[in-house]
């Protein structure tokens, strides 16, 4: 019977994240943050447009 101890669980997760290149993490980073951006501009106007209908 194995059973996973937490740090069995955190060597894991920590290999999988440090399998990842450096200029990897930043691009996807500069993708996320892009994505971000974009879904915050996007939220705004359509708060913008449903207020500016109930004047």
């Amino acid at each position: 019977m194995t059973t996973s101890t937490e740090a069995e669980k955190f060597d894991a997760t920590v290999r999988k994240v440090l399998s990842v290149s450096h200029d990897e993490l930043k691009r996807r980073e500069k993708t996320w943050k892009r994505n971000r951006t974009r879904r915050k501009r996007a939220k705004a106007l359509r708060e913008a447009r449903v207020s500016g209908d109930k004047d």
